[in-house]
């Protein structure tokens, strides 16, 4: 990702700016060189930005700690927007960490905002209620960094035996919460015999396929419906579904009995988090 320049072009750039940061630091004021006490407000939207001459400390990136406490449980949206006045685009690294700076993310998801496309400069997380969090954040450049936080619920349906009925054209809405371990369960009444069409999309983080939102549809005996029978929502594909039918050898298509049916909804591995939809309908 680095946009077709090459990295002796990168090098010298970077160079330029140490030039200018050594400049600035021999006339700034203290509190412009070493940025402090940076935090989002609890709810809304809120926006911190990061100088060019705060982003490096000796021989390598300056680890920025931003602290966040949501007064509600939902998610939040980060946007990593260039404000160098050295570089025309800037990239870095955001990590999720508990109260402790302890990382519940993937470390160091790479963020980057020469890219027309979100899922290069936007990262999603699920957070609790009052829960203290930190977003330890590196730049190669000046940064600003817009977080935005929507309330959303969280289901207390996290077993099979608790799942939440979900009728038929309704649409789920869920968060599944960063550093924990709990799935959301919903049911599914067929009525009549059909195939069965599940349609999801998800808000969340990480730079690589293994962080997201994963569904899996589980049939009346509680037993997955296939081997490969579930689906996952990553940044880069946020939008997925499954076709669930019954097949013959011939691979016909077939309709479903009637029945109670299960999805769950969980993180795709201990680093991810964040919101999804989810809907089903017949065919």
């Amino acid at each position: 990702m680095d946009k077709g320049k090459s990295l002796l072009h990168r090098i010298l750039c970077m160079a330029l700016a140490a030039v200018m940061m050594i400049t600035v630091f021999s006339v700034a004021a203290p509190s412009e060189v070493e940025a402090a006490g940076l935090s989002f407000k609890s709810s809304g939207k809120s926006v911190v930005t990061i100088k060019d001459t705060d982003c490096y400390k000796g021989n390598g990136y300056k680890t920025h700690y931003i602290k966040f406490k949501p007064k509600n449980t939902g998610y939040v949206t980060l946007k990593f927007q260039n404000a160098s006045k050295v570089f025309n685009y800037t990239y870095g690294y955001v990590t999720l960490c508990n109260k402790n700076k302890k990382s519940i993310s993937q470390k160091e998801e790479l963020w980057h905002n020469g890219y027309k496309k979100s899922l290069y400069y936007t990262r999603t997380y699920a957070v609790k209620k009052n829960q203290t969090y930190y977003f330890a954040v590196k730049c190669d450049g000046g940064t600003k960094i817009t977080a935005n936080f929507t309330k959303v619920t969280k289901s207390t349906a996290n077993t099979k035996a608790k799942a939440k009925n979900l009728a038929k054209g309704k649409t789920a809405k869920g968060v599944i919460i960063a550093g924990e371990n709990k799935a959301d369960w919903y049911k599914i009444k067929m009525t009549s015999s059909k195939k069965l069409k599940i349609t999801c999309t998800a808000k969340t983080n990480g730079d690589t396929s293994k962080q997201g939102i994963k569904v899996t549809f589980y049939d009346k005996n509680g037993k997955k419906w296939t081997s490969n029978s579930y689906v996952t929502m990553t940044t880069a594909s946020p939008k997925n579904g499954m076709n669930i039918y019954m097949s013959s050898n011939y691979g016909s298509q077939h309709t479903i009995p009637t029945g109670t049916y299960w999805v769950k909804v969980e993180r795709l591995n201990k680093q991810s988090s964040g919101y999804y939809t989810l809907k089903w309908s017949t065919y």
